[in-house]
């Protein structure tokens, strides 16, 4: 369902995606990769996470303010996060940690060219 929606309900990937970012990535947009935050978020102290964190707010016309450190932690406490997988509640499904070759060969059916766009071939 989350690959090719529900007629009339819920959208598929391929509309999502369309719509809500590749049509963005033409203009001035500042492309943020989950796996690239999830490495800047597991060692804050490093010059890397400190110039991936400025580039970040910079695009969002924030000035990096001092304490950045703190707040990126606070703000990004799982155990603070009603969506993280060790936090969902009445689900006894196992997550795999990246998608199998069979959903990823169907996102490509259902959204050819989408991984590559995105960066995951």
């Amino acid at each position: 369902m989350m690959i090719f929606g529900i007629p009339g309900k819920a959208p598929s990937l391929n509309d999502i995606y369309e719509m809500n970012a590749a049509a963005w990535l033409g203009a001035r947009v500042h492309v943020v990769k989950y796996e690239h935050l999830v490495v800047h978020l597991g060692d804050l102290e490093t010059d890397a996470s400190g110039n991936f964190f400025h580039g970040l707010l910079d695009a969002c016309g924030i000035a990096r303010p001092d304490d950045w450190r703190e707040r990126v932690r606070i703000g990004s406490d799982r155990g603070q996060s009603g969506t993280a997988r060790e936090n969902l509640t009445g689900v006894s499904l196992d997550f795999p940690e990246t998608l199998g070759e069979r959903h990823r060969s169907l996102v490509d059916y259902q959204a050819p060219g989408l991984r590559a766009l995105l960066g995951y071939e």
